[in-house]
């Protein structure tokens, strides 16, 4: 068997790819209060959030956060009424999307 990958050195189509699968079963996504807080504010659904991590893509490099030993990931989906980001922490330590925050644009 072969040595598992490590996130910090995967491609953006890696990672996106990696966030795709995990996120099809939601017991493996986690909203923090913040997420939360943040989705009352703008009105997003949970089933929202769901589909931009299953269907959405990641444009922006991702950021290292050395101190967490964390990739965090910007998956962005783009409807036809708002487009909605949701940054996800990853570590090679846990199997689970750590949701950080959602983001709204309305067009």
């Amino acid at each position: 068997m072969g040595a598992k990958l490590s996130i910090f050195s995967m491609t953006n189509a890696d990672l996106q790819k990696r966030i795709r699968h995990l996120a099809r079963d939601s017991s493996k996504v986690f909203f923090t209060q913040h997420v939360q807080d943040r989705m009352l504010e703008r009105q997003v659904s949970d089933l929202e959030v769901l589909n931009c991590l299953q269907h959405g893509m990641i444009e922006r490099p991702p950021e290292h956060d050395s101190a967490n030993r964390e990739l965090k990931c910007r998956m962005e989906h783009f409807g036809s009424s708002r487009n909605l980001a949701v940054v996800v922490a990853m570590s090679d330590e846990d199997t689970d999307l750590l949701l950080v925050t959602v983001i709204t644009r309305t067009r």
